[in-house]
């Protein structure tokens, strides 16, 4: 992003940035498909198609006992493939993965990487994720009790997303 000053305009590594935190509630069932987490979309083109974007994505989830949990990072509503594992066989292909060993936790995963996807369209980032059984909970616990107790906190996710020069 130009900084003005009085000896001109400075222009940096960094270009230019977004973020998007979401503070409440989601959930959504058990599926081998990702579901898109509402209110975390930054949308962002590239100035120039040589540059690239560093995304990073913390994502806090709780599910049930003996439950894991995948995330993964999308441009456009489809995965990053290339901010993902390895294809392996019919395996399935995230950013980030955690498990749960019990009701009470909720785990906050990163998710970083840079792209670099050669042109200058306008991509809008967001954060998706999966569970193998019962409820992926985005930002609490599965167990929430309305009381002071650190089960039942209520913590934030967040997406950002900067452009640097090449």
């Amino acid at each position: 992003m130009p900084i003005r000053t009085a000896q001109g305009t400075q222009h940096g590594p960094l270009l230019n940035f977004g973020v998007a935190t979401k503070t409440g509630t989601q959930s959504f069932g058990a599926s081998s498909s990702y579901t898109t987490i509402s209110g975390m979309s930054v949308s962002m083109a590239l100035q120039h198609a040589n540059n690239y974007f560093l995304v990073m994505a913390q994502l806090t989830i709780g599910c049930g006992s003996a439950t894991s949990v995948i995330a993964t990072l999308q441009a456009g509503g489809s995965p990053i493939d290339a901010l993902r594992g390895a294809s392996d066989g019919v395996r399935l292909r995230s950013t980030s993965r955690s498990s749960q060993d019990n009701q009470y936790e909720a785990h906050t995963i990163p998710l970083v990487g840079m792209y670099s996807p050669g042109n200058t369209n306008t991509y809008a980032f967001t954060v998706a994720g999966a569970t193998n059984a019962g409820t992926f909970w985005v930002n609490r616990s599965q167990t929430s009790n309305n009381d002071t107790s650190r089960d039942s906190t209520r913590s934030f996710s967040s997406i950002q997303v900067f452009e640097f020069h090449s």
